[in-house]
């Protein structure tokens, strides 16, 4: 017992310790627009991302950076992102918050020019995770993805008059509840999932029997964060940067490293998909393998997902088996193809045994985050 006291109040120490000074924002008056806090790498990667990490009401401003700090540098990500967390207008998040997000976030981008708009996510507790999906919804020009816990969202655009594309259009929601979290909480997250899936929204919804009233939580802070950094925004165009890192791969595609070609990883979405979907028809198997293996490292899009379900037929076995790997991951965040695709492999009697065998585990490792804690099988 003392032990495991011991062990909270380090955690409690580092986190504390870690919190960076609150700042104050202003215009160019001199009018203070919002209070903030804000963390960048010491060593940044060339093309940084920026997470807006919202708080608790009732919580210092930047309380939520830590868990997202952690994350990323267990995921080995940390100097590839500025952490960035603002305080509300008034106690609890609400619209007045947007105008200042946006500013914040522009402000961001004139602080840090490497930051990429199209990798701009956010990540929230409580009101936090409010504001995290209702800003995403309501701008998905400037957010890519939203991760939220303990709370829903109710803010929504309106398709009556311009049609929403879900699909290839709009940003993604992974909504995350403990089920040890306060009854409030319980039963606003549950409400929330039908109406924001019923909504069109590519929508993953964790619950975790371990998890109480808090955002730190490795297993599903790692899982919600590989996810959100795989993905780019669907609605803005490449910089010429990016455009130029595709363009290399116009005629004979560059050596891969480590196995897989990380600027077409770094690039994303369905552009770089794109380009993905020529590469697995290369006659080049160690093309083909490289590509399959740059699956792994990003979100591409449905017509990606299902060019690479046919690698799983490859006549090369590193080939079929690293697309299934893929596919695996992709499954485990509900999206349709991957898990279609599996669950015919796995059970195609004609198929090659080894290869149904790696299907079902891979559809072993898609429900293994649904099946753990979940009061629903695959929420």
């Amino acid at each position: 017992m003392i032990q495991r006291t011991l062990s909270v109040l380090l955690l409690l120490a580092g986190s504390l310790a870690a919190l960076e000074p609150e700042l104050e924002f202003k215009d160019p008056s001199g009018q203070t627009i919002a209070k903030y806090v804000v963390e960048a790498p010491a060593n940044p990667a060339p093309q940084l991302g920026l997470i807006f990490c919202s708080q608790e009401h009732d919580t210092p401003t930047g309380n939520d950076i830590f868990p997202v700090r952690q994350s990323l540098l267990r995921l080995g990500l940390a100097n590839q992102f500025v952490l960035l967390s603002i305080a509300p207008q008034s106690r609890k998040f609400g619209p007045a918050d947007h105008q200042p997000i946006e500013k914040l976030i522009a402000w961001a981008m004139k602080t840090y020019p490497t930051i990429n708009p199209r990798r701009v996510y956010m990540f929230g507790k409580g009101e936090g995770s409010k504001i995290s999906m209702e800003f995403t919804m309501t701008h998905p020009q400037l957010s890519t993805a939203a991760i939220g816990y303990s709370w829903g969202a109710w803010l929504m655009p309106s398709e009556v008059d311009k049609p929403i594309d879900f699909v290839n259009q709009a940003p993604e929601l992974y909504l995350t509840l403990g089920r040890r979290d306060l009854d409030n909480h319980l039963t606003c997250v549950r409400d929330a999932y039908p109406r924001l899936k019923a909504k069109g929204y590519h929508l993953i919804h964790r619950e975790f029997d371990e998890l109480a009233d808090r955002s730190y939580h490795p297993v599903s802070n790692d899982d919600a964060l590989s996810w959100a950094t795989r993905l780019r925004n669907k609605t803005l165009p490449l910089s010429a940067e990016e455009t130029r890192l595709l363009r290399a791969f116009s005629a004979k595609p560059p050596a891969p490293i480590n196995g897989y070609y990380p600027t077409l990883a770094l690039v994303g979405g369905a552009p770089a998909g794109a380009v993905l979907q020529k590469l697995f028809l290369s006659p080049d198997p160690a093309v083909r393998l490289a590509a399959a293996q740059t699956a792994q490292h990003g979100i591409y899009g449905p017509a990606t997902t299902t060019a690479l379900a046919k690698l799983t037929a490859d006549a090369s076995r590193p080939v079929s088996q690293a697309a299934i790997r893929a596919l695996a991951l992709l499954a485990s965040w509900r999206y349709p193809e991957a898990q279609s695709a599996l669950i015919q492999l796995a059970t195609d009697q004609t198929a090659d045994h080894t290869s149904r065998l790696s299907a079902a585990d891979g559809l072993a490792h898609a429900a293994r985050l649904h099946l753990c804690g979940s009061r629903r099988l695959g929420c």
